[in-house]
């Protein structure tokens, strides 16, 4: 099993047993606020659909490859990130979303760092994009800091105009 290892993480595919953080995630207003909202998915059927991303996971592909962040210290399940395919943006998204308990320590970017890399050594990925609205000034600042560039705005449903960024493998 791919695990990547930072100082704190262990970025691994998702299991059964992070369920309770990503429905816990999914049901906070805050946490949700620039994603889309809580989800409108019965407990069962969101388990139901965790089940099946954990059965399809591909860590070698770039489109279908969202891993579970667990935090070494505490042992757990904090939030995920990954890649996957943004008709949308039109190619391959960096995505990552964190409990609240998890925000302003730097897990997000620290994680993020790690899975670019990876994208970029194992998966040789030429661009990595990613949106953000605007008023999510944390996340923007986590691309900032990853090295990507915003490249101007578009229209994203539920948000009105948010920033698109990328970045590209170092040599491409």
């Amino acid at each position: 099993m791919l695990r990547i290892q930072t100082g704190r993480l262990i970025i691994r595919p998702p299991v059964s047993l992070d369920f309770e953080t990503f429905w816990s995630m999914s049901n906070d207003a805050e946490v949700k606020r620039f994603t889309g909202g809580v989800t409108p998915l019965s407990r069962e059927k969101y388990q139901a659909q965790h089940e099946q991303g954990c059965r399809t996971f591909d860590a070698s592909n770039a489109g279908n490859c969202v891993f579970s962040v667990e935090e070494k210290r505490a042992g757990r399940c904090i939030g995920y990130c990954g890649f996957e395919y943004s008709a949308r943006l039109g190619g391959i998204e960096l995505a990552y979303g964190f409990e609240k308990s998890a925000w302003g320590q730097g897990f997000a970017s620290e994680a993020a760092e790690a899975v670019l890399r990876y994208g970029f050594e194992a998966l040789r990925m030429d661009v990595v994009i990613a949106a953000v609205n605007p008023e999510n000034v944390a996340s923007e600042r986590i691309l900032i800091k990853i090295g990507m560039r915003k490249t101007g705005q578009i229209p994203w449903p539920g948000q009105g105009l948010v920033s698109r960024y990328e970045i590209r493998r170092p040599g491409s």
